[in-house]
């Protein structure tokens, strides 16, 4: 009789310990999921990543209830194909768009904490600094092979003021540096580069995210050096990234018409080219891409002009 109790204390003792275990496995178990099926963290906007229909990427894969909120508020119920998450962090503030790009593609951002669902594919989501994750997927499946894109940038400002030709900003003197956002800029004006002549592998020429300044020099003589680079990396995930950014010069006529500025060897497109004291020209700033073959999933942004006498 003595040794019953000792017996079934033992037991339950046992028993209590299994349980135990079992409810810290548990609770080790529990967050698994987030710690296996991470998010790739984002620090800086803009940023681009980059997935491919058998999964890889530079996103992680996300947890099966943020899949599963993506796919009923987003895909029509349907699971999403290739998923690639990424983290923003309340460091980085400020709204945000998330783009995708490539052949049935979509995105979607997701609040971090609650898991609610704020924006599907290229919609703006207006926060301060909650953190919330996104997610760009394919919506269907697809060959071995294909790849997709994400941009996540920030809402698109205003057009700048020189966005037009006619409202180009004037260059008083030399040097000149300035920084312009061309993001909502537009593509007006002729072409600001012989094609045919200085860049034979671009099969199909686009400039976009065009902004204008106008320039009379004093004296005739080679024209100055004009440096344009993206500030803040937006190009980055570019085919081509910064060096697609360019700038080209038009002569503007007597009757309001303008004509490009070339060598009178026209495939010289090295030497600079000679302007005329007391002329008036445009010097065009442009992100150039070949619509044919290139990846360009943001063509415009920041960009820093700085404009030199040689």
């Amino acid at each position: 009789m003595t040794a019953r109790p000792s017996v079934r204390t033992r037991h339950l003792r046992w028993s209590g310990a299994l349980l135990g275990a079992a409810l810290t496995a548990a609770a080790v178990a529990a967050p698994a999921e987030a710690a296996t099926t991470t998010a790739t963290a984002v620090r800086t906007l803009p940023f681009t990543g980059h997935g491919a229909a058998d999964g890889t990427g530079t996103g992680g894969r996300g947890t099966a209830r943020a899949n599963a909120a993506v796919a009923q508020e987003c895909n029509d119920g349907a699971a999403l194909l290739a998923p690639q998450w990424y983290a923003i962090g309340k460091g980085t503030t400020g709204s945000l768009v998330a783009t995708p790009r490539g052949a049935a593609t979509a995105t979607a951002v997701v609040d971090h904490w609650s898991g609610e669902v704020l924006a599907c594919t290229a919609e703006t989501v207006t926060r301060a600094t909650r953190p919330v994750d996104v997610v760009a997927y394919f919506t269907a499946p697809a060959p071995a092979g294909t790849t997709l894109e994400v941009s996540l940038t920030r809402p698109a400002p205003s057009a700048p003021a020189n966005d037009r030709m006619e409202a180009a900003h004037p260059i008083a003197a030399l040097p000149f540096t300035t920084t312009v956002n061309t993001a909502a800029a537009d593509a007006d004006g002729p072409q600001l580069k012989n094609y045919d002549r200085c860049e034979l592998s671009n099969w199909a020429p686009v400039q976009t995210n065009t902004v204008w300044y106008s320039y009379r020099p004093r004296v005739s003589g080679p024209a100055p050096q004009v440096t344009v680079t993206p500030a803040s990396g937006w190009a980055a995930g570019n085919s081509h990234g910064d060096w697609a950014q360019q700038a080209g010069i038009l002569e503007v006529l007597p009757d309001g018409s303008t004509r490009l500025v070339e060598n009178a060897d026209d495939w010289d497109c090295e030497t600079p080219v000679t302007l005329t004291a007391g002329s008036t020209y445009l010097i065009g700033v442009y992100y150039g891409q070949d619509a044919h073959q290139d990846t360009v999933p943001v063509s415009g942004g920041p960009v820093k002009l700085s404009v030199t006498a040689r």
